[in-house]
């Protein structure tokens, strides 16, 4: 294994830390995976397509399908570190708002600062380049082009659900703050 793989790989395994540590947290509603009717079966899809994103990544580096030249990996690793970082400056701005699954709590305050001054979803892109990261990490854009598509398709459903469960709980609010931030990529979607 190259180390730009295995450091992406590393990077891998410290999201799952980042999940895991959060598991530990007193509050059982930020820690739970059990997840009512308002996540839309989301946090389920999330896990089957980050199971699946590993799974391309390995069967298309065994195979040497879509590889990079070793120059090109070091890119992932780059992307790797951006993704974990952004990940836990989001979890950190959100501090005990943060969840596992879409959930809203009665003195929920609507969060404007760290990135969510310009994204709504930085947890969601943070995850994303980690996710892709690897791909390329590891060597191979084939990889990489599959878990963007199945992540980008796992993360619009989840997005769409979390906003309408935002819209529900901050109502005009939350309509003028999606007027003036993007989705995931600042100043573009």
């Amino acid at each position: 294994m190259s180390l730009p793989a295995l450091l992406s790989l590393l990077g891998v395994l410290c999201w799952v830390a980042y999940e895991l540590l959060l598991r530990r947290r007193e509050d059982t509603a930020a820690g739970t995976w059990h997840a009512d009717r308002r996540d839309r079966g989301s946090t389920r899809l999330l896990l089957g397509c980050y199971v699946v994103s590993v799974l391309v990544v390995v069967l298309f580096d065994r195979a040497g399908i879509g590889e990079l030249p070793s120059w090109a990996a070091w890119f992932g690793v780059a992307l790797v570190v951006a993704g974990l970082a952004l990940r836990a400056w989001g979890m950190r701005t959100l501090g005990r708002y943060y969840t596992r699954t879409l959930r809203t709590v009665d003195t929920q305050r609507l969060v404007r600062t760290g990135p969510y001054r310009l994204i709504r979803h930085p947890g969601y892109t943070g995850s994303l380049l980690v996710r892709v990261g690897y791909a390329v990490g590891t060597g191979s854009w084939a990889a990489a082009l599959v878990v963007v598509a199945l992540l980008l398709a796992a993360y619009g459903w989840r997005i769409s659900a979390e906003e309408r469960l935002l819209l529900d709980a901050f109502g005009s609010e939350y309509a003028r703050y999606r007027r003036v931030t993007k989705r995931m990529v600042p100043f573009v979607h």
